[in-house]
């Protein structure tokens, strides 16, 4: 108590004087909210949590322990233009919509590549997916590559082994990690329908490369074990047993969807690999998280802290549109017009939780350990 006035009759001294006491109001903890901002000045903006400062469009700056920024990134191969924004490149011979946040110019912030699924493009999966967007506001770079062409057009395909596609979506992934210098521990992977199975596959080969991954509506190729049958879905996928390449090198994270109507892709071969996966990391332990009618939140985990989460849904496509006959093969909460020509797969609403934004909070949730 004793400082403390003593505190105030130097400041109402200093007053008198027509002297600012700002640096007595920190010492004498007056106002925390000033602290290291000085007098007169603004505190710097914060991003949503408070924490790392926000840039012009809104994106949240990596941390960085260095005293001084991070020079500019450098152009390199495929990716010339650096700026901030979204940009279309043609890397590994596929045009490759990248959304580069204000915040990635400095290194540290963590990389999502989305891979669409028949007749799409990667612009058509992020009007679904919403990830260049929630990428800004979390800290994440987007990439959405268009595969090769679909046979008959209109839209683009991902070609399975020992087509290139797989390996040059690797390929993709690390230019742009290189080029804007993206934390190792915060990439992670996610696709829809063929696009879901390549993820499957990518993680089967190259599961060092992430942290975590999300496949939609992709299952496993056709056959039956562990109750489930996979008929009519001649698609490569992961295995999930001793086979050489069988199975992932490292358990990393998943958080999966699947739709209990889905005809492409039926019930039957999702929960097929799920039930792979499963075994194969012995996720004894499962929990629902949260759900309703239409849909159920499931998570497993096993002794060494990996965990499945699922999102199994009733939602269909807008039956009178192009895609009707998809029915659960369908973003929920996507926002994408339900009658355009091409690649329309939207769930018909109301929908309880929105795919995309499960993507990124898991992501979020799940760096690499």
């Amino acid at each position: 108590m004793h400082v403390r006035r003593n505190l105030l009759a130097v400041a109402a001294a200093l007053a008198v004087a027509g002297i600012a006491p700002a640096s007595l109001q920190a010492c004498g903890g007056s106002d925390s909210s000033d602290l290291g901002t000085g007098s007169g000045t603004t505190p710097p903006t914060t991003g949503p949590d408070g924490g790392q400062p926000a840039t012009s469009d809104g994106s949240v700056l990596p941390a960085n322990d260095a005293a001084t920024p991070a020079p500019p990134p450098t152009p390199s191969g495929c990716i010339t233009d650096v700026t901030p924004g979204d940009h279309t490149f043609t890397c590994e011979g596929f045009s490759t919509d990248v959304s580069i946040p204000a915040a990635c110019e400095q290194p540290g912030c963590g990389l999502i590549t989305e891979l669409h699924g028949d007749t799409g493009t990667g612009a058509l999966m992020d009007a679904n997916t919403n990830l260049k967007a929630l990428g800004k506001q979390h800290g994440f770079i987007v990439v959405a590559p268009t595969g090769s062409p679909w046979p008959g057009g209109p839209g683009n395909t991902w070609q399975s082994p020992p087509a290139a596609d797989d390996e040059n979506v690797v390929k993709i992934i690390q230019k742009v990690a290189e080029v804007f210098r993206t934390d190792p521990k915060k990439n992670h992977l996610t696709g829809f329908s063929r696009g879901g199975f390549v993820t499957w596959r990518l993680l089967c080969k190259h599961a060092d490369l992430f942290a975590s991954v999300a496949p939609a509506t992709a299952g496993s190729a056709n056959g039956t074990s562990n109750g489930f049958t996979c008929d009519g879905v001649d698609i490569d996928s992961c295995p999930f047993d001793d086979s050489p390449g069988g199975k992932p090198s490292v358990e990393v994270p998943i958080v999966f969807l699947q739709g209990r109507t889905d005809v492409p892709v039926p019930l039957g071969c999702t929960s097929r690999i799920r039930e792979q996966v499963i075994a194969a990391w012995g996720l004894g332990n499962k929990s629902t998280v949260d759900g309703d009618a239409n849909y159920t939140h499931s998570r497993w985990t096993n002794a060494n802290g990996t965990v499945l989460e699922t999102f199994e849904h009733s939602y269909e496509t807008e039956p009178s549109g192009p895609f009707g006959y998809a029915k659960g093969h369908c973003f929920p909460g996507s926002t994408m017009d339900p009658f355009a020509p091409q690649y329309a797969v939207p769930c018909k609403g109301p929908n309880a939780f929105t795919w995309g934004e499960q993507v990124i909070s898991f992501f979020e949730a799940h760096p690499k350990k």
